[in-house]
């Protein structure tokens, strides 16, 4: 594992993905935002809202023409009502930031829905920046993104411990000197085991 010669207090971050990792979902696409759509009536196919669900990710589009290029009349508190946390992940919010070690979040999603969660699950006080690729018009992997990142918290690759559940984002966090971790591989699908590992 890359980061297990460096316990989490040798850095300075913790930098979480947030489908997967903060949120339960993983493919919040599929398992989230297309049978929200198909109950709202929408008939485009799957391939159809993915393609619109990552120009909006991008901020090539608004929630709501998002909605609107579905065909539906969606609600976006409605939508990230379906979201839910990771099991262990207010813990380990309080115990990092206990010590000192700060948290941001890097992800892919639409700007509306990204804000609308954080505020609806209280998460702005622990986590701080949120880098949303909806607001940075980068998605992962794109090393872009991840430079995007360091320059918002200022630090180095090298402060930072990242952990994200799609093996092409952690291999673009090593790309750029950043230690990175795979979540639900290399530290299970616990939040407790990441808490043990790397939390003193």
């Amino acid at each position: 594992m890359a980061a297990d010669s460096r316990r989490l207090a040798n850095f300075r971050w913790l930098v979480l993905d947030a489908m997967g990792v903060i949120y339960r979902a993983g493919d919040d696409v599929a398992e989230l935002l297309v049978p929200y759509l198909r109950d709202q009536g929408c008939r485009l196919s799957a391939a159809e809202i993915e393609a619109g669900y990552h120009a909006a990710s991008l901020g090539r589009m608004s929630s709501s023409e998002f909605w609107q290029r579905c065909g539906v009349d969606g609600n976006d508190a409605d939508y990230i009502a379906g979201h839910s946390l990771s099991p262990g992940l207010r813990e380990l919010l309080e115990h990092v930031t206990a010590r000192g070690i700060r948290v941001a979040c890097l992800s892919n999603d639409v700007s509306e829905w990204a804000a609308l969660q954080r505020d609806h699950f209280g998460l702005a006080e622990f986590i701080d920046p949120w880098c949303i690729s909806g607001d940075i018009g980068i998605c992962k992997p794109d090393a872009e993104a991840f430079w995007t990142l360091l320059r918002a918290i200022e630090a180095e690759p090298g402060e930072c411990l990242f952990v994200d559940d799609r093996q092409k984002n952690v291999d673009g966090a090593r790309a750029v000197g950043i230690e990175a971790v795979l979540f639900g591989t290399e530290c299970s699908a616990s939040l407790d085991q990441l808490l043990d590992r790397f939390v003193p």
